[in-house]
């Protein structure tokens, strides 16, 4: 089943409520699939009715009639409805099969109406056909039977029972009357069976639709997932490897000019570096690849491989890196690679876009909340951009703006919520900023090293 064989079906319509080859097989299984768990129920509340009506049968007939009237329906009619019931909740016969074991049940209740009927007929009593109104709008409605097989079924059962009057000798114009009564009320369940087939038919196909549409978006989902594991990994490789080259260089052995020239490779490779894992973080995130392993981390630990990391290259820039000593048992349950990208993300910010030459790292207690701050002495925000500044692609308004996507601070953002921590900045114009960002403090010594 195809997408498109879909589309065309619903386009062609099915007045006749028949698909093309390749759907409406599906749809009868689905169908009898549906019957079957609807028959549960309906066989259910029919085995009731036959038993209330035994029951008033014995209180209000008379005695020799009741007997036989009783008799039917607790011999006949109960024990189909009651071998239905059975069938439907085992695996066997298959949904198929008993769809037609279903109609035929309904032929088989119906048929011993007719028959009390035709019993009290023939003992002299006025027992009404109203409830042979109540067989054909419980098939057609309650039991939820097909158009096709719901129709021909109740047809049988109003030519059964006009046979029945006239072998009873019933004056024909009684029974032209209570015929004329049976097939209107089949007219009007045949229409609504009709809407009724038509209207689940449509949901069919929306339905499956739906399915293959998800269906596609999760196998587009998984080939996302396979092209950034690849991509992550295999474009990674070549930056190493300049990386592994550019500190070989030995710079006692070169020229101011070659001095230069490295600094900017190195520079560059950063910023590639940098770009390459916002967008690979950002792609992990909106596929749910990323899972937080939260443990206790020791932020002391943090900072100083922060400092190792990042201050050589901010000094390349005019920019001094600093972190204030933290107390050694200072710990956030937080996933220790996601919380370096955090400060990475927050430092690499500053230095691009502040205009400053100084960096501040501090910790302080925010309840049961540790902050990290990260503090620069630039320029600071226009005020129009402090609600905005950790929505995705928001950049600063400058005519020379650095390189990125305007996702560092998104990703922040992303990675603080998935451990449960929060985010924001401090910032007035000309006085710098300070971007911050509070998780779950873990004040125990013994909290596990990161």
């Amino acid at each position: 089943m195809k997408a498109d064989q879909i589309r065309h079906q619903q386009a062609l319509g099915f007045a006749s409520l028949r698909f093309a080859p390749p759907l409406e097989g599906p749809y009868r299984l689905s169908r009898s699939a549906m019957i079957r768990q609807r028959a549960r129920l309906v066989s259910l509340a029919g085995l009731l009715i036959f038993l209330v009506y035994a029951a008033v049968d014995a209180l209000t007939l008379p005695p020799e009639l009741a007997r036989i009237t009783a008799t039917i329906r607790l011999t006949v009619s109960c024990p189909i409805i009651a071998i239905t019931l059975w069938l439907a909740y085992r695996t066997s016969p298959s949904d198929q099969a008993f769809e037609k074991l279903y109609t035929l049940a309904y032929l088989g209740g119906g048929l011993s109406v007719i028959a009390i009927i035709l019993v009290a007929r023939q003992q002299a009593y006025p027992l009404p056909y109203e409830g042979m109104i109540l067989i054909l709008m419980f098939g057609y409605f309650a039991m939820g039977l097909p158009f096709l097989s719901a129709s021909l079924a109740s047809a049988l059962l109003v030519g059964a029972y006009l046979v029945a009057e006239w072998s009873a000798g019933t004056p024909m114009t009684n029974t032209m009357t209570n015929g004329f009564f049976l097939m209107t009320a089949n007219v009007i369940g045949m229409v609504g069976a009709w809407i009724s087939e038509y209207r689940h038919r449509a949901h069919f196909l929306d339905r499956q639709l739906l399915n293959l549409m998800h269906q596609s978006a999760a196998d587009e989902s998984r080939r996302k997932t396979q092209l950034i594991t690849a991509a992550s990994h295999d474009l990674r490789q070549p930056l190493n490897a300049i990386d592994m080259t550019l500190e070989t260089f030995r710079p006692e052995h070169a020229d101011d000019r070659q001095k230069t020239v490295v600094v900017q490779l190195k520079d560059t490779v950063f910023q590639l570096r940098r770009l390459l894992e916002t967008v690979f973080d950002s792609a992990r995130l909106n596929e749910g690849m990323i899972q937080p392993e939260i443990q206790p981390v020791h932020l002391q630990n943090i900072l100083q491989d922060i400092h190792d990391r990042m201050a050589s290259i901010l000094a390349s820039r005019g920019i001094r890196l600093n972190f204030t000593e933290c107390d050694a048992s200072q710990a956030v349950l937080a996933d220790p690679s996601l919380l370096q990208r955090i400060l990475q993300n927050l430092i690499t910010n500053a230095a691009e876009h502040s205009g400053c030459d100084t960096i501040c790292i501090a910790v302080e207690s925010a309840g049961s909340y540790l902050r990290l701050s990260v503090e620069d002495n630039g320029r600071g925000l226009p005020t129009e951009l402090n609600d905005q500044l950790f929505q995705p692609y928001v950049r600063g308004h400058s005519q020379n703006p650095p390189p990125g996507l305007g996702l560092g601070l998104t990703i922040v953002r992303e990675l603080t919520s998935l451990m449960h921590g929060r985010c924001g900045v401090d910032s007035e114009p000309e006085q710098g900023c300070v971007f911050w960002v509070e998780l779950p403090a873990k004040a125990s010594p013994d909290a596990g090293p990161c």
